[in-house]
């Protein structure tokens, strides 16, 4: 049987002059403990680059640390989550590609599913997503340590 992880991410393109969104990632056990988490950047304009952006972090960051494992990805943006299901058609064509790697990672995993929650459910993939762009050394930290083990 494979391992079930919850994977939350969040993208933000933080404020002007947008170009680079913060990326949290959040990986939890099936129970919900934490496992691991980590911040990146990326190249985005909106919103919904942004998340795109957070769920390709996050899909190869669970490729590279939890290989089989089976996935559920979290996020706080439905219009996301709608277009990876299949339920609304990706119209924008700067998300085009963004939807086709993100595809391309469901594929090479495998098993995926991809469910959409409030916000208030996803604020540690926030605070990460935020730490990116501001670089609070706190929170750097504790993501840096936390690596390390």
């Amino acid at each position: 049987m494979m391992t079930l992880l919850l994977l939350q991410v969040d993208g933000t393109p933080g404020t002007m002059p947008r170009g680079i969104a913060g990326l949290g990632i959040v990986v939890r056990s099936a129970t919900g403990a934490v496992l691991a988490w980590s911040c990146e950047r990326a190249p985005a304009m909106s919103n919904n680059e942004a998340e795109y952006q957070a769920v390709i972090a996050g899909l190869m960051f669970v490729i590279r640390h939890y290989p089989g494992s089976r996935v559920r990805c979290l996020t706080d943006s439905r219009i996301v989550v709608d277009q990876l299901a299949g339920r609304h058609a990706v119209r924008a064509a700067v998300l085009q590609p963004l939807h086709m790697r993100a595809q391309e990672l469901v594929r090479q995993h495998g098993r995926v599913t991809f469910l959409a929650i409030p916000r208030e459910l996803n604020r540690l993939a926030d605070a990460l997503a935020w730490e990116a762009l501001d670089g609070r050394d706190w929170l750097a930290c504790a993501v840096n340590r936390h690596h390390a083990m």
